[in-house]
């Protein structure tokens, strides 16, 4: 671009300028093209350039196949970024039965980089337009977080849709490992859940730097075609969060109750305590640690579900690298281990999950690609399976995800026009969506499997 201004500014420079042109002499010799071109340039170094662009305009209506006005005009238009005139002269040019090849291909350019820069300015009225929502939104939350109450309280209603490719984990060989013997595996592969979800929350505002959250929340899913899936969840949880200096502390516990309709209820207890170090705006570390129980309620109907309750610790350890204005881009990498013990020694397994993530904040939203293999190891063989081999497992996970608030995509539609109250309805409704595909191959035949979920849900949030 600075390439062709400064060549089209040459140009105009190749233009004679004698003595000063005073505006009473243009008004009395209007026609006169020398006269007119020196006032022109006159006018250019004292940078008027609407008087320039005026006398141009009025030259080329006079003088409509003279290609040298033309690309004049064209150069003071490319300096006063004036998009919509560089265009119609362009194709005016274009038009033109004088034009040369040398011309032809110096326009072109023009045109080539006046488009990458509108193209530019675009993504940056949308970036704008992102930051605007995050800042008004982050300024609603300063504003309840300063209300005479410390107490802000919430109420989340949603809906998910989840559509299955093999909801059952059926292996590609249809067919499994009992009792020593190969039989065949069956149950449902292509399935969709439907799930709706209220949660009630409330986070008390220590003080400037901590806070506590608790939630309580209840779930309820239903399947299509098979049952197995379909369960009723309740679920506690309460966090505390601290931050100083460079670092962000955490600590937090949850307890979920899963009663899945065809099979014994589970009761799980996990307590996580994590940090994260800010070494400068684009590096951060972060790692934790975790401690869990999975306990299955004895019934008559799974007389040996005690033998798969575990308890497991385990930690984590990641980093991320921050990017670009106000951390738009993000790479995180991140490692897991985690040792599960059973009742059971068949149960209790090792397990190592590696990951990597990139994030952009885009005006839609945040789209996040993340790439995981885990590889699980179990203690001992489980004879009622096979007393042959011992259960191993390795896979590979592909997700692909957006998510936001309504109100996002719409300010990132200027066509649409919509009165400030429903934009802000369209702010407290959040929108999810996720594609993932997961191989996993594993010792045993019925740990081999290939499946792909999508995954659209939305969420209504009500502060009160």
């Amino acid at each position: 671009m600075k390439k062709l201004v400064l060549f089209l500014f040459i140009f105009s420079l190749s233009i004679q300028v004698k003595a000063e042109v005073t505006y009473l002499e243009i008004l009395k010799n209007p026609t006169d093209l020398r006269l007119n071109l020196q006032y022109a340039k006159e006018q250019e170094a004292l940078g008027e350039f609407k008087s320039v662009i005026a006398t141009l305009e009025r030259l080329t209506a006079l003088y409509p196949t003279n290609i040298d006005l033309k690309l004049y005009l064209l150069s003071i238009a490319v300096k006063t970024d004036s998009t919509e005139k560089v265009l119609r002269l362009i194709d005016e040019i274009r038009q033109s039965d004088e034009i040369t090849e040398d011309v032809k291909t110096r326009v072109a350019q023009v045109f080539d980089d006046i488009n990458k820069k509108r193209i530019d300015d675009e993504k940056a009225v949308a970036r704008q337009k992102a930051r605007q929502v995050v800042e008004e939104e982050e300024k609603k939350r300063t504003q309840v977080a300063t209300k005479k109450s410390n107490w802000t309280f919430y109420q989340d209603i949603g809906w998910k849709a989840a559509l299955h490719s093999n909801v059952g984990n059926v292996s590609s060989s249809k067919t499994q490992y009992s009792a020593g013997s190969v039989v065949t595996m069956n149950g449902v592969e292509g399935d969709n859940i439907e799930t709706i979800n209220t949660v009630t929350g409330a986070i008390y505002q220590i003080n400037e730097t901590s806070n506590l959250s608790l939630s309580v929340g209840t779930s309820s899913s239903e399947q299509n075609r098979g049952t197995a899936d379909e369960n009723d969840t309740n679920t506690f949880s309460s966090s505390y969060s601290k931050f100083f200096e460079k670092n962000s502390f955490s600590a937090s516990y949850s307890f979920t109750d899963t009663n899945t309709r065809r099979a014994a209820d589970t009761y799980a207890n996990n307590l996580s305590f994590n940090n994260t170090f800010s070494l400068n705006e684009n590096h951060r570390f972060n790692g934790g640690i975790t401690l869990g129980t999975n306990k299955g309620n004895q019934n008559p109907s799974n007389a040996t579900r005690r033998n798969q309750n575990t308890w497991k610790q385990g930690f984590t350890a990641g980093y991320d690298l921050l990017m670009g204005e106000g951390a738009q881009h993000k790479l995180s990498l991140k490692y897991t281990y985690t040792d599960t013990h059973a009742i059971a020694n068949h149960n209790a397994l090792d397990d190592h999950t590696y990951s990597v993530s990139y994030t952009e904040n885009t005006p839609w939203g945040n789209f996040t690609y993340s790439y995981s293999e885990s590889d699980k190891d179990y203690d001992t063989r489980d004879s009622f399976v096979s007393s042959a081999t011992t259960r191993r497992e390795d896979s590979a996970t592909h997700t692909v995800s957006m998510n936001g608030s309504l109100g996002q995509i719409v300010r990132s539609m200027p066509s649409i026009k919509l009165p400030d109250f429903v934009i802000n309805q369209l702010n407290s409704l959040s929108y999810n969506m996720s594609w993932s595909e997961t191989e996993n191959e594993g010792s045993l035949l019925q740990h081999n499997y290939n499946k792909e979920t999508f995954n659209f849900g939305l969420t209504k949030r009500i502060y009160y």
